[in-house]
This record gives structure tokens, C-alpha cells and sequence, in this order.
């Protein structure tokens, strides 16, 4: 489709002019092929005619013969005879040939009858007769195209025949018709169509071509003028005058350049006076952009010195948080501290009644020990005693003699444990005695520690007021603190709010400067642009 849309309209009207003949010659292709295919289906119908009229000679002989009236061979014969008689269209006739291509009945040429046909080809390699014995076995009856010699000719020319099968007997009953008269009507008629086409289409090309350059010539004299009009000279018009499309065309171009030259000359108008109003504006401007620069640097230094104030006043406002930071948490630590020696306090007076406590059992262990003194003299005694009974015994044993050996053993043993027994008692009064003097030494030591807690007691309870003396001043300090980080956050909020207006004020004056200076910059754009649009106008063209 873009192939097309590109092309001129000569070519497209040549392009529907090839297309008409073209589908003209197509359709005429298929009128000719069709006439054939009629002239050829004639033909054969009339082959058929005639050939089912030789099946029912046939077919009466072989009723006479199912009557008992003649013989088989007679039939034969009689039949045989009557269709090698049948003549048509002067030199056409009736053959007769077996379902095994075997000639049976051949007017014309007789020598054929009785020979085998199965190898007889024509020059297209058709196997004639053995193709009629098929489409009679397979069909009954059919049609063959075959080349065939004309009667009294050796050139084969085409042949249209027709066959039928007379089952009873074997015989294949046919005759053909040549198609070169076909052909002959065929290019009959193409020659005709040739002939219609070629004095047709000449005059189709003589009519398409004055309506071409009908179409084309007032179309390049448009084209002419809208390109004269694209390139700025409007004085340029259509000569080109009809009623259809085309002049309707010319008309409007017409009128559109006559309105382009007007609408140039009152744009020339609007310019001169654009240039005027923006001299005027460019220097109303400029006193703007002066003035305006003026405030904008005297609110700068304003903003400047309000900014130092605001800084400071944070900074003292920073100074005075700090020391409040400061104070709450020495008051912090304060309160912890009272809280410690509070606590402290406390584990001392109870560590003081522990210590009076295993005082105490100091005391009641010292005396324990002395009665471990006195239990360990009467095992002393107790061992003394048995020891020297054991002496007595032993003494008493050998007295006896061999009776009294036993014995002796006895005492000897007593004796022994008797002897470990002061051993162990000296043992335990050693210990005894060095138990008394650690827990007198521990006792003097318990009461000096209680002695000890109790001045620590003192000292935590002295440390315990001075922290109470220190906290009450840091609340002091804290509160002028907060009072100075009062006052100095209200002036530091009027010292941000001046400097949040001067800032306002600034930013104003900066956007007026900054929007005269734009005002000043379009209007000499402006100057420039009409300037420039004058000098455009003057390359057009009008009247």
C-alpha cells in the first residue's frame, strides 16, 4: 500500500488502467478455457450417443439369440456387420475390440481385425486399447484422449473417444472424434478476443490519458502555486477554474493565499507595536531592577545582624542547657550518693550487730574450750588409771606363767591403747590451747571492728548531710538555670522570628529582582523576536 501511496497519479491511473485490462484478459483466459471445455464435453456426449446406440444394436442380437431365433455366432456376426456400417459426419465410425485388446471390428483399416492391440501406443505413450479394456472393466463405459491417425493420413492428430462395455460377449464398443476442429474454434475465438482487446484497449488508452492529464495539469499547477505560497510569495494564484474537486481546490488556494497575505500584513502591524511597548518596558525595568537590588542588599546586612544576634542568643541559650544538663545530673549523682551512704549506713550498723552478735559466740566458744580443758584432765586421769592397771595385770600374768600368757596379751594391748589415748589427749589439749588463744585474739579483734563501725557509722551520717547541703544548692544553680534558658529561648523566638521576616523580605526582594531581571531579559527577547519577525515578514510576498 505504501508502494502505491507513493506513486504519482499518472502512474496510478496507469496502474488501474493495466489492472482492468489485465483482469479483461483473465477473464476472458477463463471464457476461452471454458468454450473448450465445452466443445470438448459435446463431443464426447456425441461419441457417447453413438456409441450406446451401436451398444443396443449389439444388445438386439443378443436378445435374438436369448430368444432362440438366431444363433451365438450369428449375433456375432449380424452385429459385427450392422456397426461396421455406422458412419458419421462422413469419415468417423464404430470399432470393436475385446476386454483383452484384442481388435475385433476396425472399419477402416480391416487388416487390424482379429490382431493383438495391447502394444499399440501413441506418440504420448498411451496404450490405447488396453486403456479401453480398463475403463470398461473398472466403469463400464468411459472417455479416452488419445492421438490417432486420420483416416488416409499417417498424422496423428488428437482424438476424443468413448467406449461401453457389452459384458455378455466381451466386446468393448467405441468410436472417437478428432479435436482439431476444436482446436480450430478455440484459436477461432482467441484470435477474435485478440482482435476485440486490440481495438479496444487503444481507445481505453487514448480516453485515460486525456482524463490524466486533465486530472495531472491543473494538480502540477496547484502543487506550482502551494509551493510559490510555502516559500512566502502569496501574490501567486491558481489559474485553474472547473466545477469539480480539482477547481474547488484551486479556489480555496486561492482564498487561503489571499487571507496568509492578509494576516503578514496585520503581524507586520502587531510588531512595530510590540517593539515600541517593549522599549518602554525594558526601561521601567530597569529602574525596577535597581531599586529592588538597593533593598535587597540593605535587608542582606539587616538579615546579617539579626542572624549574629540569633546565633549568640543559641549559643548562650546551649550554654545555659548545658549548665542545666550539668546541674540535673550532679543532682542525680547527689541523690545517688545519699542513697549510697543511706545504704551504707545501713550495712554498717547491720555489720555492727553481726559483729556483736559473733562477739557473742566468741565469748561462748572461749568458754567451751575450758570445758574441753576439763573433759580432756579426766581422760588424762582415766588413761593414767588404765595404764596402770595394765601394768598390774601384766605384772599378774607373769606371775601365772603359761596360763597367764593370754592375759598378758590383754594387758599389753590395754596398756597400748591406754598409751595412745595420753597421746591423743596431749594432742587435744595442744589444739585446745592454741583454739583459746586464736579465739581471745579473735575476740579483742571483734571488738575493735565493732568499735571501727561504729565511727564509720558517724563519718556516713556526716558525708550523708553534706551531700543533703550540696544537693539543695545544685537545685539552686538548676533553677537560675532554667530561668536564664527561659529568657534566652524567648529572645532567641523573637530573634528567629525577625530574622524568619527579614528572610521573607529578602527572598521578595530577590524574586522581584530576579522576575525584573527576567522582565527586562523577555522584553528584549521580545524586542528581538519582533524584530526578527519583522525582518521574516518582509521575505513575504504580498499584494
Amino acid at each position: 500500500m505504501k508502494f502505491i501511496s507513493n506513486l504519482s497519479v499518472s502512474n496510478k491511473l496507469g496502474l488501474i488502467i493495466f489492472s482492468f485490462c489485465t483482469l479483461i484478459l483473465i477473464i476472458e483466459f477463463f471464457n476461452l478455457k471454458e468454450t473448450r471445455e465445452q466443445l470438448e464435453s459435446a463431443k464426447t456426449e456425441q461419441s457417447k450417443q453413438i456409441v450406446m446406440s451401436a451398444s443396443h444394436i449389439a444388445e438386439h442380437y443378443y436378445q435374438q439369440y436369448q430368444n432362440g431365433e438366431i444363433s451365438q455366432e450369428q449375433a456375432k456376426t449380424n452385429a459385427l456387420e450392422a456397426i461396421a456400417a455406422i458412419r458419421y459426419d462422413t469419415t468417423n465410425y464404430v470399432f470393436i475390440s475385446s476386454v483383452k485388446a484384442k481388435m475385433l471390428s476396425h472399419p477402416i483399416k480391416p487388416e487390424l481385425n482379429g490382431q493383438d492391440m495391447s502394444f499399440t501406443r501413441d506418440k504420448n505413450g498411451v496404450n490405447i486399447f488396453v486403456e479401453f479394456a480398463k475403463i470398461a472393466k473398472r466403469q463400464g463405459h468411459g472417455s479416452l484422449n488419445y492421438y490417432w491417425p486420420k483416416p488416409n493420413s499417417t498424422l496423428a492428430a488428437e482424438k476424443i473417444s468413448y467406449v461401453n462395455l457389452i459384458e455378455q460377449w466381451g466386446w468393448v464398443i467405441g468410436t472417437g472424434v478428432y479435436a482439431d476442429d476444436i482446436n480450430e474454434i478455440f484459436m477461432s475465438e482467441l484470435i477474435r478476443t485478440i482482435a476485440i482487446l486490440a481495438f479496444i484497449l487503444p481507445i481505453i488508452l487514448i480516453i485515460t490519458y486525456i482524463i490524466s492529464r486533465n486530472i495531472t495539469k491543473p494538480i502540477a499547477e496547484i502543487s506550482h502555486a502551494m509551493k510559490c505560497i510555502s516559500q512566502g510569495d502569496f501574490t501567486v494564484t491558481a489559474s485553474y477554474q472547473s466545477r469539480d474537486e480539482i477547481g474547488e481546490l484551486a479556489t480555496n488556494l486561492n482564498i487561503t493565499a489571499y487571507a496568509l497575505s492578509k494576516l503578514v500584513r496585520q503581524v507586520e502591524d502587531s510588531c512595530s507595536l510590540i517593539k515600541a511597548s517593549t522599549h518602554s518596558a525594558a526601561a521601567t525595568t530597569i529602574q525596577t531592577f535597581d531599586g529592588v537590588n538597593r533593598q535587597k542588599d540593605q535587608t542582606q546586612a539587616l538579615a546579617a545582624a539579626v542572624n549574629e544576634m540569633s546565633m549568640s542568643a543559641q549559643e548562650v541559650a546551649q550554654r545555659a542547657a548545658d549548665t542545666a544538663k550539668n546541674s540535673r545530673n550532679a543532682q542525680s549523682i547527689a541523690t545517688q550518693g545519699i542513697q549510697i551512704v543511706e545504704s551504707t549506713i545501713g550495712k554498717i550498723q547491720q555489720v555492727s550487730t553481726h559483729m556483736q552478735v559473733l562477739q557473742s559466740i566468741m565469748l561462748r566458744l572461749e568458754q567451751d574450750t575450758e570445758e574441753v580443758e576439763t573433759i580432756l584432765n579426766v581422760i588424762s586421769d582415766i588413761s593414767d588409771q588404765t595404764n596402770l592397771l595394765a601394768l598390774n595385770a601384766a605384772i599378774e600374768a607373769a606371775r601365772a606363767g603359761n596360763l597367764g600368757r593370754g592375759f598378758a596379751v590383754v594387758a599389753d594391748e590395754v596398756r597400748h591403747l591406754a598409751k595412745r589415748t595420753q597421746d591423743s589427749t596431749g594432742q587435744i589439749r595442744s589444739l585446745n590451747e592454741r583454739l583459746k588463744t586464736e579465739f581471745a585474739n579473735a575476740v579483742a579483734l571483734v571488738k575493735e571492728g565493732h568499735a571501727s563501725t561504729e565511727l564509720c557509722t558517724i563519718s556516713a551520717r556526716d558525708t550523708g548531710n553534706h551531700i543533703n547541703t550540696i544537693s539543695a544548692k545544685i537545685n539552686e544553680i538548676l533553677q537560675m538555670s532554667d530561668q536564664v534558658a527561659i529568657s534566652v529561648e524567648q529572645q532567641s523566638k523573637v530573634a528567629d522570628e525577625l530574622n524568619q521576616n527579614i528572610s521573607i523580605i529578602s527572598t521578595i526582594a530577590e524574586e522581584t529582582s530576579e522576575g525584573a531581571s527576567e522582565t527586562a531579559q523577555s522584553s528584549q527577547s521580545l524586542s528581538s523576536m519582533s524584530m526578527q519577525l519583522e525582518s521574516t515578514l518582509r521575505e513575504f510576498k504580498i499584494a
